[in-house]
C-alpha cells in the first residue's frame, strides 16, 4: 500500500500520478457512455423505422439523427473538463487550466448549437418532402427562408454565450454595436436589401418554384429560392445566383403563368393563285382550328394579308392553350403541316422569290463581242 500510495503522489512537473489517472478515468468513462448512448440511439432509430404508423418519426427520428456526432463531442469535452475541475492544477499552470476552462465551455457550447443546426436541417429536410406532395408551392418556398433564418438565430445566440463565457459583457457588446450601427449599417447595404427583397418576394409572390422566368437577360426556372439570393436553373444546365435586390425592381416576366401561347405561321403562294383558291385556303384554316378547340385559343387572325414582291402573303396569327415548350413544339409542328396540306389540296403552292427576263418577239440573240443590246428587252425583276 504503501508502495502504491508513492506511485499516485509521485509527480511530474507538479501533476500527480493520481491527478492523470482521473483525467484518463473520466476520459474512459465519457467513451464508454458515449458508445452506450449511441447504442440506445441506434435501438430507438431502428424501432422508429420498424413502426409502421410513423407518428414519432417526425419529431424523434430527426431529433436523434442530429444527436450521434454532437453527443460524442460533447461527452468527450464534458470527460476532459471533469477531469480537470477535479484535481488540483499546478502552480505553474493555473492560468493555463483557466484558459483550458473557457475553451472547453466554449467546446460545449458549440456543440450544442452543432446540435441544433443539424436538427434544424433535419427537421426542414422532412418538412420539405411533405412540401413536396401538397399542390401549392408556397410551402416550397417558405422552407428555405425558415432554414435560413433559423440558422442565423442559432449562430448569433451560440456566438453571444460564447461571449459571455469569455468574460465579456453582453451588455457593453450591444452597446458598442448600437455606436457602430450606422457603419455596421452602411456596410452591410446590401445584405439588407437582399433580407428585404426575399420578403418582397414572399409576399407579391411573383413567381412559384419550377416557373419559367425571364428578367434583366437572365432565363430560366426558378430552384430555390433563399435569404439572399434566387437560384435559376437556365436551359443550358447552369445556375445563376441572382440578388433578391435586384428581384425588387426588375420587370419579371413569369413565362408559367401564360394561358395563351401565340403561334404566327405567315406564308405566301403563287402569284398564279385564283382568289378564290386564296379564301379557300384562309376557310380550310380557320375550319381546322375551329375543329381543334381544345388546343388552339379563341383568338385567331387568318386572311389574305397583301401583294409581296414574289407572292400573295397570307397572314397566319393564332394562339394555343399548349404553352408547355415541348407541347407547344409539337402543336406548332402539327399546324405547319396542316398549312402545307391545305395549300397543296388547293392546287397551289408556295412562293418565292424569282426573276423574270422578258425579250422581245423575233429578237436576235446578243453578239458574243457586243456590251449593248441589238433589241429593245424588257427585264422584270421579282424581289421580297
Amino acid at each position: 500500500m504503501e508502495t502504491l500510495e508513492k506511485i499516485l503522489n509521485y509527480s511530474f512537473l507538479d501533476i500527480s500520478v493520481k491527478d492523470l489517472l482521473i483525467i484518463i478515468l473520466c476520459v474512459l468513462c465519457a467513451l464508454m457512455f458515449d458508445k452506450f448512448s449511441q447504442w440506445v440511439i441506434k435501438k430507438i432509430q431502428k424501432r422508429i423505422e420498424n413502426d409502421k404508423t410513423k407518428k414519432r418519426s417526425i419529431f424523434s427520428g430527426p431529433l436523434l439523427t442530429a444527436a450521434a456526432k454532437p453527443l460524442h463531442a460533447l461527452l468527450l469535452t464534458l470527460g476532459c473538463g471533469l477531469g480537470l475541475l477535479i484535481i488540483d492544477p499546478p502552480s505553474w499552470g493555473k492560468e493555463l487550466f483557466d484558459v483550458i476552462g473557457l475553451i472547453l465551455k466554449a467546446i460545449t457550447i458549440w456543440c450544442v448549437v452543432w446540435y441544433l443546426l443539424k436538427v434544424t436541417d433535419q427537421v426542414t429536410e422532412h418538412l420539405s418532402y411533405k412540401a413536396s406532395q401538397t399542390e401549392g408551392t408556397l410551402d416550397d418556398m417558405m422552407i428555405p427562408i425558415v432554414r435560413g433564418v433559423s440558422k442565423f438565430v442559432i449562430v448569433a445566440i451560440g456566438v453571444l454565450l460564447v461571449v459571455q463565457n469569455m468574460g465579456y459583457s453582453i451588455s457593453s457588446l450591444i452597446a458598442g454595436l448600437g455606436l457602430g450601427g450606422a457603419a455596421i449599417a452602411l456596410a452591410a447595404k446590401d445584405t439588407i436589401a437582399n433580407l428585404f427583397g426575399s420578403l418582397v418576394v414572399f409576399l407579391d409572390h411573383p413567381f412559384d418554384l419550377g416557373d419559367w422566368v425571364i428578367f434583366n437577360g437572365v432565363e430560366g426556372t426558378v430552384e430555390e429560392i433563399r435569404v439572399r439570393t434566387t437560384l435559376i436553373r437556365a436551359f443550358d444546365g447552369s445556375v445563376v445566383m441572382v440578388p433578391n435586390a435586384t428581384l425588387t425592381s426588375a420587370n419579371i416576366n413569369n413565362m408559367q403563368r401564360r394561358k395563351l401561347r401565340r403561334m404566327d405561321a405567315n406564308f405566301g403562294v403563287y402569284y398564279s393563285t385564283k382568289a378564290d383558291q386564296v379564301e379557300q385556303i384562309v376557310a380550310d384554316l380557320k375550319q381546322y382550328i375551329a375543329d381543334h378547340q381544345d388546343v388552339f385559343g379563341p383568338k385567331c387572325y387568318i386572311g389574305f394579308s397583301g401583294f409581296g414582291d414574289s407572292s400573295l402573303d397570307i397572314f397566319v396569327m393564332v394562339y394555343t392553350y399548349k404553352t408547355a415548350l415541348a407541347d407547344f413544339c409539337e402543336v406548332r409542328q402539327e399546324f405547319l403541316l396542316e398549312i402545307m396540306r391545305v395549300v397543296e389540296r388547293n392546287g397551289t403552292g408556295f412562293a418565292f422569290p424569282t426573276r423574270t427576263l422578258e425579250f422581245a418577239p423575233n429578237s436576235a440573240p446578243l453578239p458574243m463581242h457586243s456590251t449593248m443590246p441589238m433589241v429593245p428587252e424588257t427585264i422584270i425583276e421579282n424581289k421580297k
